[in-house]
């Protein structure tokens, strides 16, 4: 029976390989924090700086150029341009649009707390120099991100971030100079960026270097893993199914890995099981048989000196004689049965197999059977033909049917279906007796396996019939299990591989309630 894997063992892997990588990016976060000094501030603004100083220098032009009445139609431009609200404040955070506006106090403390210094900051994120009266030191002008001349150079050099709650809101400042409320010039002015989102890849993020950043990420985690990985699954799943040919009793099947590891000495492992295992079933079913056919002659001069004996005696000692003779038939039963189940396994996997129709079969065995009172159903969907031995397979059917006949003849109809599903044909022998008690439908077709509540010569046998069902169906490279009805009833069913020559394609198996 396939074994279906919930989370596999390569995906598994995987994705401690992804969380490794992960807590390698936060550590290294947490050591150039505590290394470096670096902060939120610093990885936001950074990789921001050029375009939020071409946007603040290319405002600053503009507001030179603007008249003080018309400064907030621009700003309201440059936030529908750039998706973030545009203020224009003096460093005590009144406005210098005409719009009145209260900012928080997180955002005029960091306005006024950079204002009052005199000395470069212990952050300077955005590499604009310190501030004071001295000379600042900036980066070297390059052209405008925004397409116009080079950036001048911010007099001030302040820039900071700053977050909001309830709701969360993100404001980046700038310091710029500007023309004065009654037109004087350089009059200093604090340009506000507000945005909700930190992600605006117009102004902070670049999506496209973060996303070739996840891809490169990815791409070195695959080529690190993704060998590894292929190697441990293939390995797995050739262990996997050899073990469950194996379990079926096909010993011939064998691990083939070429690994130095311990999973290529597990695989070596397996197949040295395999052997011994072949060995013992091998030995054990001989044995049986040898001993089988070492009984056969003895019961034979048993059961001629029975009949010798049965013309000497008299009427009243007749009686005695039955007894003995009952038991002599029965010893030759199993005998038989022995001799049977031996020569059906002994050697797995080198029985002759042909292709055959299944419906005569089925037929034939029924033809065998005892039924009396009961009844028998036998429902075959269309030609079927399998590969398999014929006497086998007639001897596996005739000991289902007559097993079902005598533990659950008198409860009901016994119902033989047959059908095609994808490339195996399915035989279901079906009845509505007790079933088996939980957890021995495997045991049962173990040799002289009998549950406690047929433990007895009147109802049950020696314990051989499923048995020899298992060794003929296996014989005929087939599988054989064994499953309660609801709500009562055993069904046995026998999977078989299938002709060519099926012309039934669909899956059209019953459903049993």
């Amino acid at each position: 029976m396939a074994f279906a894997v919930r989370w596999p063992l390569s995906r598994k892997i995987l994705g401690l390989a992804l969380l490794n990588l992960a807590l390698i990016a936060v550590v290294l976060a947490v050591f150039a924090q505590r290394q470096f000094g670096l902060s939120i501030e610093s990885l936001v603004l950074g990789p921001a700086r050029d375009r939020i100083l071409s946007l603040s220098n290319a405002i600053a032009r503009d507001l030179d150029s603007t008249p003080y009445e018309s400064r907030e139609e621009l700003l309201n431009d440059y936030s529908r341009r750039y998706g973030v609200d545009v203020f224009l404040v003096d460093p005590e955070g009144q406005s210098l649009t005409g719009r009145d506006f209260p900012l928080p106090p997180a955002v005029l403390e960091r306005m006024r707390g950079r204002a009052s210094e005199s000395k470069p900051a212990p952050e300077d994120p955005l590499g604009l120099g310190p501030t004071g009266q001295d000379e600042p030191h900036f980066p070297p002008p390059r052209a405008d991100a925004f397409g116009g001349p080079p950036p001048r150079r911010d007099p001030s050099g302040v820039a900071f971030l700053a977050t909001t709650r309830d709701p969360l809101l993100w404001w980046v400042g700038v310091r710029i100079p500007t023309n004065g409320p009654r037109g004087e010039r350089g009059f200093p002015a604090v340009l506000l960026l507000r945005t909700n989102s930190i992600l605006n890849d117009k102004l902070f993020f670049d999506w496209r270097s973060l996303l070739w950043l996840g891809v490169a990420l990815t791409a070195v985690g695959l080529l690190c893993w993704w060998p590894f990985l292929h190697g441990v699954a293939r390995s797995i799943r050739v262990m996997d199914a050899a073990t469950e040919e194996i379990a079926q009793g096909r010993f011939e099947h064998h691990v083939t890995l070429q690994r130095r590891d311990e999973l290529g000495h597990l695989g070596g492992q397996i197949n040295r099981m395999a052997v011994r295992l072949e060995g013992f079933v091998k030995h054990q079913k001989r044995f049986l048989g040898d001993i089988a056919h070492e009984l056969s002659a003895p019961i034979a001069r048993i059961q001629f000196a029975l009949g010798i004996l049965e013309q000497k005696l008299d009427q009243p000692q007749q009686t005695h004689l039955d007894v003995l003779r009952d038991e002599i038939q029965e010893m030759s039963q199993l005998v038989n049965e022995l001799l049977v189940f031996s020569k059906a396994g002994v050697v797995p996997g080198t029985t002759p197999l042909a292709c055959f129709d299944l419906g005569p079969v089925v037929r034939r065995a029924l033809g065998h059977q005892v039924i009396g009172e009961s009844t028998i159903q036998v429902d075959i969907a269309g030609e079927l033909s399998v590969m398999g031995h014929e006497s086998y397979l007639a001897r596996a059917i005739s000991n289902l049917l007559r097993n079902a006949l005598r533990y659950a003849g008198k409860d009901g109809p016994i119902v033989v279906r047959a059908w095609r599903e994808r490339e195996r044909v399915v035989l279901s022998v079906a009845d509505s007796g007790p079933g088996l008690p939980e957890g021995t439908h495997d045991d049962i077709f173990s040799p002289f396996y009998r549950p406690e509540t047929v433990r007895n010569r009147d109802t049950g046998g020696a314990g051989l019939g499923l048995a020899i069902v298992k060794s003929c169906v296996e014989a005929c490279r087939g599988t054989v299990m064994c499953r309660n009805r609801q709500p009562a009833g055993l069904e046995v069913i026998i999977s078989l591989m299938a002709s060519s020559t099926n012309t039934l394609d669909v899956d059209s198996s019953p459903s049993y309630t």
